[in-house]
């Protein structure tokens, strides 16, 4: 995903609409297969300046926290960010060094604003740090390892699990009064 500069720095002040869908997967191995992402941007030339802003929505396979099952998790967050023009040479240059330097120190070399690198962090920074596959997720027993969404628990009560000391609570629990 790129812009190229020429056209905007001609006309310096307009704003230039852009839209991608791309494939996660094709620009980013971090991604897993399936994953897609909607990028829509407003890109404006100001003096030494390029100004982008815009939204993401994308869907990115994640793991549920609780049950462990994998989901596909939909991600949306805005964005705005300035990029200083540097004038110089790229011709020793990836595309890919480029867009890590973009990203990085939030600067463009040469004629094109590389926004793979910057897209990438958005999307990363932007996914749920604890995914849940639904709200009311049960989780797995940590006795037995069921997946309590799909099966009830499989541990058997044994009372010499039981700290002596609780006893007591659990007769209060079944009603049992000695």
């Amino acid at each position: 995903m790129y812009i190229y500069l020429p056209d905007i720095k001609s006309r310096s002040g307009e704003n230039f609409d852009y839209r991608f869908n791309e494939e996660l997967s094709d620009f980013y191995g971090d991604f897993s297969e399936g994953g897609t992402a909607q990028l829509i941007v407003k890109a404006s030339h100001s003096g030494e300046e390029v100004m982008i802003r815009g939204s993401i929505e994308a869907s990115v396979e994640a793991v549920c926290s609780r049950c462990l099952e994998p989901f596909v998790q939909k991600v949306k967050t805005n964005f705005t960010e300035s990029f200083a023009v540097i004038k110089g040479s790229t011709a020793e240059e990836t595309p890919l060094d480029l867009a890590v330097e973009t990203a990085n120190m939030l600067t463009v070399t040469g004629d094109v604003l590389y926004l793979d690198e910057y897209i990438r962090q958005l999307i990363i920074l932007a996914e749920d740090h604890s995914p849940l596959c639904k709200p009311d997720c049960k989780g797995i027993c940590s006795g037995c390892g069921a997946d309590l969404n799909r099966h009830s628990c499989q541990c058997v009560e044994d009372d010499s699990d039981i700290d002596i000391r609780l006893l007591k609570l659990k007769e209060l629990k079944s009603g049992d009064q000695v």
